[in-house]
């Protein structure tokens, strides 16, 4: 689960949370933030609650890089993370989108020594930005290390006009994690829900069963649309597991 669905009320009652996401299916979270707890702090709770810390969201541009990037990867490691991933990956340029690529790519090799994963997660921009024909995502990723990871979110990628499964299948092996959004407005939040607008759903049928060819590591759910409730996760992980047996 990514906690920034919860945002409003996790770091009121993160005990509570973590026992109730506990209880709904969940084996881990996804921090986006740290309420201004210590990363010993943060490893405790999620101790307690029989839970692990897969990853967090950070500023790539500001905690991925120089003296910023080592502050990260020792705080990761003592929360006891195994991935970091950026959401702040926009660029203005296709110069300065390739050097973006580069300095995560140094990033992700440079935490091989601490045994956790950096990726990137997608936005709109990086596919409906071109230049010459290419997307800000393909320009990111043409010169990076094969260690360099690619946080797919569903949502976001699909409702750009993105085909979710023929990217997954272009860049194989670098999905550690994989954050599944329906990102369009339901009525309870809850993935797969036919929405209030008329935009279509995330092909999940496909997506899932593409993703069961890869190597994922963590399946991250996210509903951003109630967060102040634990119920929309609860039921998003119900229904991806009726897909999951299907």
């Amino acid at each position: 689960a990514q906690l920034y669905s919860i945002h409003k009320i996790f770091w009121t009652k993160p005990e509570w949370c973590l026992a109730g996401l506990k209880a709904a299916g969940y084996d881990g979270v996804e921090f986006a933030g740290y309420g201004g707890h210590t990363a010993k702090e943060i490893r405790r709770y999620l101790a307690d609650a029989g839970m692990l810390g897969m990853g967090t969201h950070v500023n790539g541009f500001i905690d991925l890089k120089g003296d910023g990037l080592k502050r990260t990867l020792d705080f990761c490691a003592e929360a006891g993370f195994d991935t970091v991933t950026t959401p702040h990956a926009i660029c203005k340029t296709e110069a300065e989108y390739r050097k973006f690529g580069r300095d995560m790519s140094y990033a992700a090799e440079a935490a091989k020594a601490w045994g956790i994963k950096v990726g990137i997660h997608t936005t709109y921009d990086h596919f409906n930005v071109k230049f010459n024909g290419v997307t800000a995502w393909d320009t990111i990723f043409a010169d990076a290390s094969p260690f360099l990871q690619q946080q797919i979110d569903t949502g976001n990628t699909f409702h750009t006009g993105t085909d979710v499964v023929a990217l997954l299948k272009k860049y194989r092996g670098r999905h550690h994690s994989v954050h599944l959004k329906e990102n369009i407005p339901t009525t309870t939040a809850t993935l797969g829900e036919p929405t209030t607008d008329g935009a279509p759903n995330v092909p999940w049928n496909d997506v899932m069963a593409c993703l069961a060819e890869e190597d994922v590591a963590w399946y991250v759910i996210e509903t951003e649309m109630i967060p102040d409730s634990l119920q929309p996760l609860a039921n998003s992980v119900k229904f991806l597991e009726r897909i999951r047996d299907s």
